[in-house]
């Protein structure tokens, strides 16, 4: 009984910090850190290569398209987030997990992204070929000029847009 009253009182003291209630958050989404890990990463490489891809295209930088980097980045782990929470209050993570499958979509949207920007920067024929590969018709054209052209307006028109 007095080990239960010396616990009660470490958790009581733990819950009255900054640091306890940051801890105690850093345990309770443990289950979604290789999920947030992998997608950090992902969204930094995709950060680093379209910094590299504006440079090589002559695009300044501007806090705009910072604010938008960070606002998807918040979204995308906003909504795994939420997927996870729901499955955990409704009871369904046991059998299905809902937020790898949206993890998995955003993992792909970002990896897209990289090789773009990889494109952009670099022009090699691998990543023209695995371009279309990946676009199907939408990269019926031989020419890697057309392409390259489809890549830069698409990205200024997600980036540039009001």
């Amino acid at each position: 009984m007095d080990n239960f009253l010396k616990v009660g009182r470490h958790i009581a003291s733990a819950a009255s910090t900054v640091n306890g209630w940051v801890a105690a958050a850093l345990v309770y989404l443990a289950p979604l850190a290789g999920v947030f890990w992998l997608m950090t990463i992902l969204i930094v490489a995709d950060f680093i290569t379209g910094i590299s891809a504006s440079t090589k295209q002559h695009i300044p930088r501007s806090s705009k398209r910072l604010r938008r980097s960070i606002s998807k980045s918040l979204c995308y782990f906003g909504i795994i987030y939420l997927f996870w929470e729901f499955e955990c209050q409704v009871g369904i993570h046991d059998w299905i997990c809902t937020y790898k499958i949206v993890a998995g979509f955003v993992f792909l949207v970002e990896i897209i992204s990289i090789l773009e920007n990889m494109f952009i920067i670099t022009e090699h024929p691998f990543f023209t070929k695995l371009i279309k590969l990946i676009r199907g018709k939408a990269a019926q054209s031989e020419k890697m000029g057309s392409l390259l052209e489809d890549i830069i307006e698409g990205k200024n028109g997600k980036t540039d847009m009001k």
